[in-house]
């Protein structure tokens, strides 16, 4: 779950200058345990200005419309399900956090952009919001299975594209994006009872556009040059710096120069699989050489390779292997 987020402006102003309590935010979220960690807020203080629906749409899909100002230097907290989250930032950016890991959504120089966010398994969502700053986005969830519950011939790539848990894709809307995305946010003119049927066919519209745009992108065919071949170097050895598994695939297009969608592009051409996939193979190679070296215990090297939880770390290291890493580690 991605709410709203920040963009510097120094007014607090917005074109529909509504007042929305804190009470009205957590009847519309109430089902994500949503709260807010700082300030002190009492239920009918107003906590933003400006136009913000959430919406449960019957095709399953969950909307986030706003635009927005903060009131308050606040900190929130919800809880997050898994499934993918696409949105569009039409002006603005946020600071969030999904478990232990920092994002910051921001375009170029203030421009629109767009980001998919994968959650893998129930995580902690955080915002920080800050007063007088302003936001225009809307966001999608797509929860879990949602896409395999239609049955369609590409899921297994669709699913190959979100990537790992926590895992995040940015790009430069499209055109269509950006006008759905805006049409989302601003309600039919002279027909309110329409409101919610118009925003779902928008968000299905713009679902499909996005997940239509991945599969067209992986369908070209990809060579991979002598140059591409550096740049893949300098992608392992990126990942190979960071084992810990605090790692994402802009640090790693960053370290390789190049955009993350040409990066997940090439690591499917070479190695047939997205860069996240290879960072946790690579780790459990890792962990598996240090076993069987006997330099370290399964918690140890479960802690080293980046799982939280040794028992995690077992079930992806049999998957893997089809061996558990507590016999590698008494056959050394």
């Amino acid at each position: 779950m991605v709410t709203e987020g920040e963009g510097m402006h120094a007014q607090i102003t917005a074109p529909d200058a509504r007042s929305i309590r804190f009470l009205d935010i957590c009847a519309q979220n109430r089902k994500d345990g949503f709260r807010v960690v700082a300030p002190v807020i009492q239920p009918d203080d107003v906590a933003l200005r400006g136009r913000y629906s959430s919406l449960e749409l019957r095709s399953g899909l969950r909307l986030h419309a706003t635009d927005t100002v903060d009131m308050f230097d606040m900190v929130t907290q919800a809880r997050a399900e898994p499934g993918l989250t696409l949105g569009v930032f039409l002006a603005g950016s946020a600071r969030i956090s999904l478990g232990s890991r920092p994002i910051t959504l921001s375009g170029a120089g203030g421009n629109p952009h767009a980001f998919a966010l994968y959650t893998g398994e129930q995580d902690l969502f955080e915002r920080r919001g800050l007063r007088g700053q302003r936001v225009r986005k809307v966001n999608v969830n797509i929860p879990q299975g949602w896409l395999e519950a239609e049955d369609w011939p590409a899921v297994r790539s669709l699913a190959a594209l979100c990537g790992d848990h926590r895992a995040l894709r940015t790009w430069v809307p499209t055109a269509r994006q950006l006008d759905l995305a805006a049409r989302m946010i601003d309600p039919t003119p002279g027909m309110p009872y329409l409101d919610s049927l118009h925003r779902e066919v928008l968000a299905l519209e713009f679902v499909s556009d996005v997940l239509r745009a991945w599969l067209e992108e992986e369908d070209r065919p990809v060579t991979v040059s002598s140059r591409d071949r550096q740049r893949l170097r300098r992608a392992c050895d990126c990942i190979d710096a960071h084992q810990d598994a605090r790692l994402s695939v802009d640090q790693v297009a960053r370290a390789a120069g190049m955009s993350v969608s040409a990066l997940q592009r090439l690591f499917h051409a070479a190695y047939g699989t997205s860069v996240l996939d290879f960072a946790r193979v690579r780790r459990l190679e890792q962990a598996r050489r240090a076993l069987e070296g006997g330099d370290l215990s399964v918690t140890e090297a479960a802690l080293n390779a980046g799982y939280g939880s040794p028992a995690n770390f077992a079930t992806a290291f049999k998957r893997h292997f089809g061996v558990s890493p507590k016999d590698v580690r008494s056959r050394a």
